[in-house]
């Protein structure tokens, strides 16, 4: 979450004639992740979160806000789509894509203990049990290939050392032949993406990398984050609680338990090539925050050495 499109408290009122609001009384710019434009919607008695999506056409987001609603309709504490008058959730604003969803309350971790991690292991395996009859699918845009086709812009703009990296792990992922469990994943679990209230996980928030893709994907994504420590090396107590809590709603078989190290450093390398990315290739926004890919490059060195 980014300011690259500025919006004036003129045009959003102006914009949210179209929804059965109260009255606008304030908006604030959003600087965390590093995708799409968001903002805080304050009317006298709610707030809620405005994205407008700046690489996604309107055509490609009715997925994401189908999967919010169907999650939200069974119980799983994500944000819910806000329906203009006219019954639709999608709309134009400064010619980018715009939705708006309801704004959860709780905050993020950012230093998450053995409790937190137990937490969102579990909650995890929720939202993958429940997300299992969501018939709708889409495609991974962050999956080999986009790492493949990204890591050719990148490889001359790199030290040597981390382009021999880049090449070397990237043939490694091309060799593997995973026959693992596919449904729904949330594509994104970190930190700043899950809410806590009362050290209770209060919601799972930024859906808009969910895709059908690996379960164990969206696991090690998660772990990678949540069960680091700043060497890249696991802390096994966060991980044990973390998958154990997984585990017990959803369980591991046994191609998903042989593959878990290839999964991690296939998570590993999405987005460090993610980051190399946003660092080489930055856009231009008012408000924005590019995060440090060598936090991603360690990590990875972690899992290839087991």
């Amino acid at each position: 979450m980014s300011v690259y499109t500025s919006v004036n408290i003129k045009e959003l009122k102006i914009w949210l004639q179209d929804y059965a609001f109260d009255d606008l009384t304030d908006y604030q710019g959003i600087k965390s992740g590093i995708t799409n434009t968001n903002y805080f919607l304050m009317t006298v008695h709610d707030r809620f979160v405005l994205t407008l999506f700046e690489k996604n056409t309107i055509e490609d987001l009715p997925y994401f806000v189908d999967l919010m609603s169907h999650l939200a309709t069974h119980s799983f504490l994500c944000p819910k789509p806000i329906l203009k008058k006219n019954g639709t959730a999608l709309s134009i604003l400064k010619n980018k894509p715009a939705l708006i969803v309801t704004c959860l309350k709780g905050k993020e971790v950012t230093n998450p203990e053995v409790n937190h991690c137990k937490a969102v292991g579990k909650s995890l395996a929720e939202l993958h049990v429940k997300s299992a009859n969501f018939v709708a699918q889409h495609q991974n845009t962050r999956d080999l290939s986009w790492i493949k086709k990204t890591a050719e812009t990148l490889f001359n703009e790199l030290p040597q050392d981390e382009s021999k990296l880049l090449r070397e792990e990237i043939l490694y992922q091309e060799k593997q032949n995973y026959k693992l469990p596919k449904s729904t994943i949330h594509g994104d679990l970190f930190k700043d993406n899950v809410l806590f209230l009362n050290n209770e996980v209060s919601g799972f928030i930024d859906f808009y990398y969910a895709c059908t893709d690996y379960l164990i994907l969206d696991v090690a994504i998660a772990v990678n984050d949540w069960c680091v420590n700043s060497d890249g090396s696991f802390d096994e107590s966060r991980l044990n609680a973390f998958l154990d809590a997984y585990k017990k709603i959803r369980s591991f078989n046994d191609n998903e338990d042989r593959a878990w190290n290839d999964v991690l450093r296939l998570a590993s390398l999405r987005f460090w090539v993610s980051r190399l990315n946003d660092f080489y290739h930055a856009e231009e926004g008012e408000l924005t925050f590019i995060k440090d890919p060598n936090h991603f490059k360690k990590i990875l060195k972690k899992r290839i050495s087991g």
